[in-house]
């Protein structure tokens, strides 16, 4: 892979802003030189963008990049690249994303109003500090989708994609790292963090899967599974957390290298909610602290059965439909589901079924009797003996055998 390197601040498409005026292309590394501003205005396809020193790169409205995104510069607080424009404004990356190695080397920050999407995989970097070392930053009220994997890196606040006041949503896996603070995903404030996927902590006590560190919200539209030893989604304030179904991991007797970590963690001052939970293979609870269990179609408990986690239980809430039978095909005025359905089914009588005819849990017992023949025959005769006496048409004789 060639690395060329940027000879001023220019547009990207420019062959003067390069060194030698190659404009780089696949196959080729731009990196953009410290004190130098390039502006990508129209699309770009490469292998990588990075920077060295104050070197940063600036995505305009309506581009799509097409690159993996690293940042190089051992210049603390320099973002490689960052979306700014108002909104209606949109811009596209296609490719990974790859934070820094020292304190603030943020690769991706959206400072924009608009909407920037990314596909591909985001990894936190490996220096930590208060401004962090973020794949993707989300710092203002616009909106970020990412498809793609968040993975945190080897520092304290260096995660994988952070939100701040905006919306962030992510099609993906969310994994904590390896170090206190190295969150896969982290909601910082007041903003809205979506994930679509799983949440896995780390390595470490405090290296979540996800993090809600404020006021947020923070939804999971999937597990949220203990790690080694982190937490898979962490509600640490007063905001809110929505999840699937919290797991814990598979720490219990037996187990090797593990420390007990649940699904899902919440304080006292945050409200919690989550449709199922599961236990791990050796029986570690899936929460901690107040949690909502919420009643939607998938709400379960699921346990693990003793000895040797060799097999589940499966609780399901009673007015889930899909486990449940239809109420019309109960018996009228029946209630079963916890007393949550009442049946609507008028099902007879085996008494007033035929005999042998399959009705409810039994056969029919009725019988027709020589007696009950007789007595109907003679009442149909009377009928048309005085049908005969008025009617002199076919039509007037069924008329008249027809009336009460």
């Amino acid at each position: 892979m060639a690395l060329i390197l940027s000879a001023a601040s220019s547009n990207f498409n420019f062959g003067g802003a390069w060194v030698g005026g190659v404009v780089p292309t696949v196959g080729d590394e731009a990196r953009v030189s410290t004190t130098h501003v390039i502006t990508i205005t129209a699309n770009v396809t490469c292998t990588e963008l990075s920077n060295a020193g104050s070197g940063t790169y600036v995505l305009n409205n309506g581009v799509t990049l097409t690159a993996n995104v690293t940042h190089k510069s051992l210049t603390a607080n320099i973002n490689c690249l960052t979306f700014s424009a108002a909104s209606p404004a949109t811009a596209s990356i296609v490719g990974n994303i790859t934070a820094g190695a020292v304190t603030g080397a943020i690769s991706v920050v959206n400072s924009s109003t608009g909407t920037l999407t990314v596909t591909g995989n985001l990894l936190g970097g490996s220096s930590g500090g208060a401004a962090g070392c973020i794949a993707v930053n989300n710092t203002s009220t616009g909106v970020v989708n990412i498809t793609g994997n968040a993975t945190a890196g080897s520092a304290a606040s260096a995660f994988g994609a952070q939100n701040s006041t905006g919306t962030l949503t992510i099609t993906g896996n969310a994994t904590g790292g390896s170090i206190n603070g190295a969150n896969g995903l982290n909601n910082a404030t007041t903003g809205t963090l979506n994930l679509i996927g799983t949440a896995t902590g780390g390595s470490a006590a405090a290296a979540y899967g996800a993090n809600n560190a404020s006021i947020g919200q923070l939804n999971i539209t999937g597990t949220a599974i203990g790690g080694t030893a982190g937490i898979g989604a962490n509600n640490t304030s007063s905001g809110t957390l929505n999840v699937r179904r919290a797991k814990g991991n598979a720490f219990g007797i037996g187990s090797v290298g593990l420390s007990a970590a649940v699904g899902v963690s919440s304080a006292q001052t945050s409200i919690t909610k989550i449709e199922g939970i599961e236990y791990g293979s050796l029986g570690q609870s899936p929460t901690s602290g107040p949690i909502y269990l919420t009643s939607p179609l998938t709400n379960v408990a699921i346990f693990t059965k003793y000895p040797g986690g060799t097999g589940t239980k499966t609780l399901i809430d009673a007015t889930a439909n899909a486990a449940m039978p239809a109420i019309t095909d109960v018996r009228f005025g029946t209630s079963y589901a916890s007393g949550a359905l009442t049946g609507s089914a008028y099902i007879p009588s085996a008494a007033s079924v035929g005999f042998g005819v399959p009705v409810d849990n039994t056969t029919g017992t009725a019988v027709l009797t020589p007696a009950e023949i007789r007595a109907t025959l003679a009442v149909e005769l009377t009928r048309l003996a005085q049908c005969s006496t008025v009617a002199t048409t076919g039509d007037q004789i069924a008329a008249a055998f027809n009336s009460p």
